[in-house]
């Protein structure tokens, strides 16, 4: 009844040209929360007894009192959505604080914009086994989008408050290789570390036989003698398969995964040092070197024998795992790997399998998670992008052409901090024959959607003002384009 109430008053008192959220409504006492927008910009709105408002320490306010109707005694203010409220926000509903989420499924939505987490929240409230990683940048993305963790925590907050999402949900700091990026997520309440590991891992090794490799490299000669002791002429049997671990096999997995499982180790005493509890996922998929299942229970039985706790492990399956397409590869090899994969992950329990660049890769997601038994992460971020590419492409063809011209004419730098097999020499150098109806389509197509995922950094640089401010305008219908998009996700993943 008081909810009703107050969004009864809140719908006679307020004007037309306001629009408010209707799940924002969070109460504390008898002052009401809410978030509203104009034409402009969203705001708190605060409402309740007047003497309590203008007691409330609420900074920057953008209206004077506005008494309620429907409601004696009540007022209205609204303020800026900025870091000291939000402050005062997260002390009134701690709940709002991103919380580990342990072995529980979940999914990244990376949201480079900072707008799309709300389409996000309205995805997930309607899944009822997975739980949002609505914070997830990597150092790379944060560069080119020029923020920070602590303004990408924000930013989801806010979509929580907008969405009034009440579940646990998780900050994932991506793809991290320094302990000073490990600071900074820390400071900023981050709730899951991501290491990469692949500047430790020494793939070269798998091309040498054992006499190479012995004349070649300084070998610690105690850890190859422990490694030896612990593993050679160990067999294992998952599920019908058996794995052997004979004198090379298990020389090269020392000198492959050694220092990055030694790496791991350091990062998570790093980390326990500073947190009491975190999620801990250890990536080993940014590399050519396709896991093997030898691999993954060497990987895994080491760090267990370190006492390294993790909560989730990303492996390098077989194929090719592009920005923003499908899977590229054989659709039985890689259910013949996850499957394994799977298992191993049973045997050895305690953490969940990671699928990472898991944008649109649809084909593969019914294996994945029939193989996982529906126990998972799944990383995405650039099909958010995408989407708002297509928005505008809808509403502002000239505009869209503009951004275009802006992704080829910097692909070739946009190149370097991705891999992604395309030549520029294929892509068209102008869509000005395209009609404005079919513009939208450019999106669908495998090359273009690349060209333009890698040049989320230089649109931004030349065009976030007038993107934002179309997406803002536009909310709704980018809201609508996120919700079908991600429902083909969720779709896929039902086994």
């Amino acid at each position: 009844m008081q909810r009703e109430n107050i969004m009864n008053s809140l719908f006679k008192t307020l004007s037309e040209d306001l629009f408010i959220y209707p799940d924002s409504l969070r109460f504390t006492g008898d002052l009401a929360c809410f978030i509203l927008k104009d034409s402009h910009e969203k705001y708190l709105g605060i409402m309740g007894p007047e003497k309590l408002v203008r007691q409330n320490d609420f900074k920057d306010q953008t209206s004077s009192s506005i008494p309620t109707e429907g409601i004696s005694g009540h007022i209205i203010r609204f303020f800026r959505r900025n870091n000291d409220n939000l402050k005062k926000l997260l002390n009134i509903f701690p709940e709002l604080y991103p919380s580990p989420l342990g072995k529980d499924t979940s999914f990244g939505f990376g949201d480079r914009l900072g707008l799309a987490n709300a389409a996000h929240i309205k995805t997930i409230k309607k899944q009822n086994t997975v739980l949002p990683v609505l914070a997830q940048q990597s150092i790379r993305e944060l560069s080119k989008t020029n923020k920070d963790f602590n303004i990408i925590v924000a930013q989801s907050i806010w979509n929580i408050l907008q969405e009034g999402y009440r579940d646990k949900w998780g900050a994932d700091a991506d793809h991290i290789k320094e302990k000073k990026y490990f600071i900074k997520a820390i400071e900023a309440g981050m709730t899951m570390y991501t290491l990469d590991t692949s500047e430790h891992l020494d793939e070269e090794v798998l091309n040498m036989t054992n006499s190479e490799i012995r004349g070649n490299y300084q070998l610690d000669e105690e850890y190859i003698k422990n490694i030896f002791k612990e593993y050679l002429d160990k067999k294992i049997e998952i599920n019908g398969n058996r794995f052997d671990f004979n004198e090379d096999t298990v020389m090269h997995l020392a000198l492959v995964y050694g220092k990055a499982l030694k790496y791991a180790e350091e990062i998570f005493h790093f980390l326990s040092d500073r947190l009491d509890v975190f999620d801990y996922e250890i990536s080993f998929d940014e590399t050519n070197t396709v896991t093997t299942p030898v691999a993954h229970y060497f990987i895994v039985n080491e760090m267990r024998k370190s006492n390294v706790g993790f909560t989730s492990l990303a492996l390098r399956f077989p194929g090719t795992f592009e920005k923003g397409i499908d899977y590229i590869g054989n659709l039985e090899e890689f259910e013949r790997s996850i499957n394994i994969h799977g298992h191993i992950c049973r045997r050895l329990g305690g953490y969940k399998l990671s699928l990472h660049s898991g944008s649109d890769k649809l084909s593969i997601y019914p294996s994945f998670a029939k193989n996982t038994q529906g126990i998972f992460h799944i990383k995405t971020s650039g099909t958010s992008w995408l989407e708002a590419v297509r928005l505008a492409a809808s509403v502002n063809p000239v505009f869209f052409r503009e951004l275009f011209q802006i992704a080829f004419d910097t692909f070739d730098e946009n190149k370097k901090a991705y891999h992604i097999d395309l030549d520029k020499n294929i892509l068209p150098n102008s869509i000005k024959n395209v009609a404005d109806k079919d513009l939208p389509n450019i999106l669908d197509d495998q090359d273009l959607r690349r060209v333009f995922h890698i040049a989320y950094g230089a649109i931004l640089e030349r065009e976030e003002e007038r993107l934002m401010k179309l997406l803002f305008e536009n909310e709704q219908l980018y809201y609508d384009y996120l919700i079908g998009n991600f429902k083909k996700h969720f779709d896929a993943l039902k086994y």
